[in-house]
C-alpha cells in the first residue's frame, strides 16, 4: 500500500512541477497598432505605453484619440502585459480605475480573446493592442515586443511559435 501512495504522490508531483514549468514560459508580446496605421508619427517610447494603458496619453501626436483595448483580467498575457509595463496586476488596479471612474476617465476597453484585440486593432481608428507574438497577422504591425519581460523595439531573435 505504500508503494502504491509512494507512486501517487511521485506521478500528483511530476505533473504538478511539468504544469509549474510550463507556466513559468512567458510568451512574447507584440504591442500592435492597425497595418495602416503610420509609425514614424508615433514617435513612441515604452514610457508612453504605460501612460497609454493608465489613461493619462489620450491622444496620438496627430490628435487621433487613442483607444487602447486589454484582454480579459484572467488571461495570462494580461497578467504579464500589466506586470512589464504597468508594474501591477489587473486585480491591484481596480482602486485605481474605481477612482479614476469618478473623475470621468474609464479602462481601456476590454476583449476576451487575442481574436477579438486584433480585430479591434484592425478596425477602430487610433486603437493599440497586444497579442502574443506568433499570433500577429497583416491586419496588424507590432510597434513594440515584450520578451522575457524586457522592452524591445525589434522582434527577439528566436520567436517560440506552436
Amino acid at each position: 500500500m505504500r508503494i502504491i501512495s509512494f507512486f501517487i504522490a511521485f506521478w500528483c508531483a511530476l505533473i504538478m512541477g511539468n504544469t509549474a514549468i510550463a507556466e513559468d514560459k512567458q510568451a512574447t508580446i507584440a504591442i500592435i497598432i492597425a497595418s495602416q496605421q503610420s509609425v514614424e508619427d508615433l514617435k513612441f517610447s515604452s514610457n508612453q505605453l504605460s501612460l497609454i494603458y493608465w489613461r493619462k496619453q489620450l491622444f496620438w501626436p496627430k490628435g487621433i484619440r487613442i483607444k487602447p483595448v486589454n484582454l480579459s483580467n484572467e488571461h495570462p498575457l494580461r497578467q504579464q502585459f500589466s506586470q512589464a509595463i504597468l508594474g501591477s496586476t489587473p486585480k491591484a488596479q481596480i482602486d485605481y480605475w474605481n477612482g479614476q471612474y469618478f473623475n470621468g476617465v474609464l479602462p481601456p476597453y476590454s476583449v476576451n480573446s487575442e481574436e477579438a484585440v486584433l480585430r479591434y486593432v484592425a478596425q477602430t481608428t487610433g486603437a493599440i493592442g497586444y497579442i502574443d507574438a506568433c499570433s500577429i497577422d497583416a491586419r496588424v504591425k507590432p510597434i513594440f515586443w515584450i520578451h522575457q519581460d524586457e522592452i524591445r523595439l525589434q522582434a527577439p531573435d528566436h520567436l517560440e511559435c506552436k
